[in-house]
């Protein structure tokens, strides 16, 4: 093709045809930048559909990685209400003013303390997607906001409190204090317990902030539904 091109110049310029030639050259310039922008778009439509299968793939990840989520702080706000109740029943039994006479008559009962389960959520998607910009590269503003906003605030902050909820009950004393069987997980099994009122004050301290968990525990679980939902959204329309 190249050299066709080359022998109609030639012909041109040795037939003195000059005004032919520059309408012919500037012809064929005009078809290679064609052939050129038309090899680019190509290869953008080629990129741009290696990138949506890329985002797609992300997108299904993710959405799997949430629902794990979602199950997973169902669980742990059920547990913690129930430590909750646990440990508010412990509060209101040792600040009974009849309390050493309920003691005397062994009208006590064992509560059980449950586990302190706290939430850390699943992200190896997200990180992944992070680390290669493909976040970025999401045509829907509203997903991108509901993702981000998820991981970088809701799992920023349950994962903070998760671990303050932790390194709290560390601190609780009550199995060293002979309050406590983790065994049986219960809870005063040592009546003494209930005497003792620098353990009460830690009680209301950790159950403030068991209440506090439960809260922020239920906001997360809500972002997730709602990024769950604008994930299908975005589902329905690919």
């Amino acid at each position: 093709m190249i050299k066709l091109f080359r022998n109609i110049r030639q012909n041109l310029l040795s037939e003195g045809k000059t005004g032919k030639y520059l309408k012919y050259a500037i012809g064929e310039i005009i078809l290679v930048v064609i052939g050129i922008l038309i090899a680019l778009s190509i290869s953008n439509w080629s990129e741009r559909n290696k990138t949506q299968e890329k985002v797609n793939t992300f997108i299904t990840s993710l959405k799997s990685d949430l629902i794990n989520d979602l199950s997973t702080i169902s669980d742990v706000i059920k547990i913690q209400e129930d430590r909750l109740k646990a440990l508010e029943e412990s509060i209101a039994l040792g600040n009974n003013p009849q309390l050493k006479e309920i003691l005397k008559n062994n009208q006590t009962e064992e509560i059980s303390i449950g586990r302190n389960w706290t939430f850390f959520p699943v992200a190896g998607a997200y990180k992944a997607a992070s680390g290669t910009g493909l976040i970025e590269s999401l045509q829907n503003d509203n997903l991108k906001k509901d993702i981000i906003n998820l991981y970088e605030y809701y799992y920023n902050r349950i994962n903070y409190n998760g671990q303050l909820s932790d390194d709290r009950n560390e601190l609780l004393e009550w199995e060293s204090r002979m309050y406590a069987n983790y065994s049986n997980r219960k809870l005063f099994y040592d009546e003494k317990g209930l005497l003792d009122k620098d353990f009460l004050r830690q009680l209301v301290y950790v159950a403030r902030f068991t209440n506090v968990y439960i809260m922020l525990s239920n906001q997360t679980k809500s972002a997730i539904e709602n990024t769950i939902k604008s994930i299908q959204a975005f589902e329905e329309k690919l």
